[in-house]
């Protein structure tokens, strides 16, 4: 399954170290910048408040303790009110995987099996995944995955979710 992720912007400077700061440091100070390069994304064509949500990346137990918030989560909600697409969360992050930062894309790809769990059936067929950060995919990939495994419910529906990805920002970890 390919599963095509369109970004913002380049996670490059300045915006890897806006993004940084935020996400590590809980710098409220970048986030009004990284609104701004959010609201640059176009909403998926024939998206709506009525037939979509939005599937923020899920974080660990672990890591939001250890942050003490969820940057993913935050940004999320900012789209969501700006495409006014709600948010949905019935997918859960699985606590045995580490970091994706500084694993290589095969270490990226195995980190990820079986690193999520559906909690409950999606109310709607199409899903926007979210991700801030998508450096080679892996993260909205797995989480694309766990969904093509299990059938929509959706009445009046061919069983498959429509599925497309967004990230505030795409590109190597250089």
């Amino acid at each position: 399954m390919t599963l095509a992720i369109q970004a913002a912007t380049y996670y490059d400077y300045p915006m890897r170290q806006a993004i940084r700061a935020f996400k590590h440091h809980e710098d409220m100070t970048k986030l009004p910048l990284l609104l701004h390069v959010i609201r640059q994304l176009p909403r998926p064509h024939g998206c709506h408040h009525d037939n979509s949500v939005i599937v923020a990346m899920p974080t660990t137990d672990v890591r939001l303790i250890k942050r003490g918030f969820d940057p993913v989560s935050i940004l999320a909600a900012h789209l969501s009110k700006h495409w006014d697409i709600p948010l949905w969360q019935g997918i859960k992050r699985i606590d045995n995987t580490v970091s994706q930062q500084g694993l290589t894309r095969a270490e990226r790809l195995s980190n990820l099996d079986n690193a999520f769990t559906l909690l409950e059936p999606s109310p709607v067929k199409r899903l926007i995944l979210f991700d801030d950060v998508a450096t080679t995919g892996a993260s909205l990939q797995a989480l694309a995955r766990i969904l093509s495994i299990y059938p929509s419910t959706t009445p009046n529906s061919n069983n498959k979710y429509y599925l497309c990805a967004y990230a505030l920002a795409h590109g190597s970890q250089s």
